[in-house]
This record gives C-alpha cells, sequence and structure tokens, in this order.
C-alpha cells in the first residue's frame, strides 16, 4: 500500500469559487523523492497541504499510511507520521533559542524529557545544526532557519516531510543547504520526501516529478523522462535545467543529440563525444 493515496480529491477555497484541485489520484511510495512543479497558482501548495491533512478535501479521499485525513480521530497520529516545512521559516519557529524550538513538539507530545534531549540531539545533528544549539533563532541566516525549521519536524520523527517552496527565500547557498538537507534524510535515513518547488536545478535531485497545471497532474515520470518533454513544459509555462535547454537548442540546430541530459558533467560528456565525432 503507497505511503500517501489521493482518491479522486477535489478542493475549493469556498463554494461559488473555481476548484483549485479538480479530481486528482496520486500514489506516494514510502522512502521516496517526489518533486512537484507547476506555475504559480496551479494547486501544487493547495495539493501540499491537503496531502498532509492540513486542509480537507472538498470531494475524494486522502490516506496518509492507511489513515483518512478526513477523519478528526486520527489528526493526531497524521501529524506525527507527516511533517510540513513551509516557504518562510520565521513563521515556523516557536522560541528565541534553537535546542528550544526544536525541542516544542516533542514536549507538546508529552514526551519524557531525556527522550526529548534525545531527539533534539539527533535532529540538530542530522541537519548539522549541533553547533548552533544555544544560538539565538533570530540571528541565524535565512538557510539556517530553515534547517531549524526541519530539526523541528524531524524531532516528532516523522517518515513524510512535505517542503512548500521551502527554498524560495532562501539565497544560493541557503538553497543548497536544504537540497542538500533533503537528500540526506531520503538516501541516508529514509523519510519520504515530497518537495514543491519553482527550482528546475532541485527538481533533478529527485526520483520522480509531478507536473501540475489548472488543479490537475498533467505529466509523472523520471527527471530525465519529464525534461525531455521540453515543449511541453514551455507550453504551461515552465522552464528546464538550462542544461536540458542547451542540449535541446542544439538538437532543435539539426544535431543529434540525446535529449533528459539532466547536469553539467553528463552534458560535458554527450558534447565531448559529439564533437569528437564531428572532428572524424
Amino acid at each position: 500500500m503507497s505511503f500517501i493515496e489521493a482518491r479522486g480529491v477535489e478542493f475549493s477555497y469556498s463554494p461559488e469559487e473555481e476548484k483549485v484541485i479538480n479530481g486528482i489520484d496520486l500514489k506516494i511510495e514510502k522512502g521516496s523523492y517526489v518533486a512537484i512543479l507547476g506555475h504559480n497558482g496551479c494547486g501544487k501548495s493547495t495539493l501540499a497541504k491537503l496531502l498532509c491533512g492540513i486542509i480537507m478535501p472538498s470531494e475524494g479521499q486522502i490516506l496518509v499510511d492507511g489513515l483518512d485525513t478526513a477523519d478528526e480521530t486520527k489528526s493526531f497520529d497524521i501529524r506525527k507520521k507527516c511533517g510540513m516545512v513551509f516557504q518562510n521559516p520565521d513563521n515556523q519557529l516557536v522560541a528565541s533559542i534553537v535546542e528550544e524550538d526544536v525541542a516544542f513538539a516533542p514536549e507538546n507530545l508529552g514526551l519524557p524529557r531525556e527522550e526529548i534531549r534525545k531527539r533534539v540531539d539527533l535532529a540538530l545533528q542530522t541537519v548539522d545544526m549541533t553547533s548552533y544549539s544555544k544560538h539565538a533563532t533570530y540571528k541565524l541566516s535565512g538557510g539556517q532557519k530553515q534547517r531549524i525549521a526541519i530539526a523541528g519536524i524531524l524531532a516528532m520523527s516523522p517518515e513524510c516531510i512535505i517542503f512548500d517552496e521551502a527554498t524560495a527565500m532562501l539565497d544560493p547557498t541557503g538553497r543548497k543547504e536544504i537540497v542538500a538537507a533533503m537528500k540526506k534524510l531520503n538516501r541516508e535515513i529514509g523519510i519520504t520526501v515530497v518537495t514543491i518547488t519553482h527550482y528546475m536545478n532541485e527538481a533533478v535531485e529527485a526520483d520522480r516529478i509531478i507536473v501540475m497545471n489548472k488543479g490537475e497532474i498533467i505529466a509523472d515520470g523520471t527527471p530525465s523522462e519529464i525534461f525531455s518533454q521540453v515543449e511541453r513544459l514551455k507550453s504551461v509555462s515552465l522552464a528546464v535545467p538550462q542544461v536540458t535547454e542547451l542540449m535541446y537548442l542544439l538538437e532543435q540546430d539539426g544535431h543529434k543529440l540525446p535529449r533528459g541530459v539532466l547536469h553539467a558533467m553528463d552534458a560535458a560528456d554527450v558534447l565531448e563525444a559529439f564533437i569528437g565525432g564531428v572532428d572524424k
């Protein structure tokens, strides 16, 4: 059984408004790393909130590890299984000292002091922020604040973390820090990661990409499969990684090059072979 499953999900913020989510069926497997792409207003952030039970579907059903998000008696269990990191870390930090902020969630779970201490230390270690445990949260950089927000979720021992444009307000260094944290959580710890992003170079790190448009899923596949569809992505106002764009433009110029190249080093190998073939 999938860890998260959406069945015929629809959502609108009021009966008079147009549907933001329109008949979505989706399965996310445990331990996967999924990126969700789409232009502004396509419904991806709304879908993120639906998937972890922050808001409820107007129609359809969402299950988190078999638990129906619409069942209020299960909401506490769902919160422990699936956490969410938002765009602005300042909205998620609740204490003035780093370790106190990370301890906030497990304290509210009523855990023993020894267990809280253990979880806080492990969470800070996981996001490489142990040396900042006594620091004031307001003095941290944007990337550091976001890592503390992630640690606060980790302290609840979740099985899934959803990142809702968690790098949107960060500088390039901060974005790299958070993407590295996502990869570590998924590949070293086995946490299911779902990330909503506008940055294509972040999406290529995922195992699977879902593309949304007008509240619907229009494409679903591996990064190579999705970014091979350059014309289709452009038709819904989405870009592709710069390396992929370069290969596409060369192909449009009449050169036979593979599609779906995502990384600079891979492109370098392809171009080296191509230039070598031309020289011969």
